[in-house]
């Protein structure tokens, strides 16, 4: 368990540095893609915080207009997974 909660912290933490590197750089896109993703490394920890995690992405997807970059990410899990097209999300 520590491997798994340890690599999740550095993904959590890394997401936070390249947020802080984009705003530094003035790139609004990667600033705002970190930002909504940071806390999902840590939420992958257990299954509700990952749905209430998944719910939270597609608010912020909505908010944010980027249905496009949301799109081109799960169509590109769905050819990775096929497993998971028929189940309900």
């Amino acid at each position: 368990m520590f491997e798994k909660r340890f690599l999740a912290y550095v993904l959590y933490i890394t997401l936070v540095e390249i947020r802080e590197q984009a705003y530094e750089k003035g790139d609004n896109r990667l600033y705002w893609l970190s930002d909504i993703l940071h806390t999902v490394p840590l939420s992958l920890l257990d299954d509700e915080s990952s749905k209430a995690a998944y719910e939270t992405l597609i608010k912020a997807v909505e908010k944010l207009e980027i249905e496009g970059w949301f799109k081109q990410r799960s169509e590109e899990f769905y050819k990775r997974y096929p497993e998971y097209l028929s189940e309900d999300k």
